[in-house]
């Protein structure tokens, strides 16, 4: 039977509940999946952070995150028209 990833968004102004992450293979897996969910609730507000991931009975990891937005060619700042925004998570796994 597969174990479960657990994550969990740290150091924010308010404590966040952690997560079971249904899916996830991995520790990087399950921190991407959260921080993806999370920043797309936010509406690309909050860019940059710190997860906790952990496997049920195993070892914990904590990575520094940021998500990297690229906004089309064409963008125009000043049109109400909603548009699609291509993102990416980088994580950096803490060590020690």
């Amino acid at each position: 039977m597969a174990k479960a990833y657990w994550a969990q968004l740290i150091e924010l102004d308010e404590e966040i509940e952690a997560s079971k992450i249904p899916g996830a293979t991995d520790h990087e897996d399950a921190a991407d999946t959260l921080i993806t969910d999370f920043v797309g609730a936010m509406g690309g507000e909050i860019t940059s952070g710190a997860v906790r991931v952990w496997q049920e009975g195993g070892r914990e990891k904590v990575y520094d995150w940021r998500a990297e937005f690229e906004l089309p060619e064409d963008f125009d700042e000043n049109d109400d028209e909603d548009i699609e925004v291509e993102g990416e998570i980088i994580l950096i796994e803490r060590m020690g």
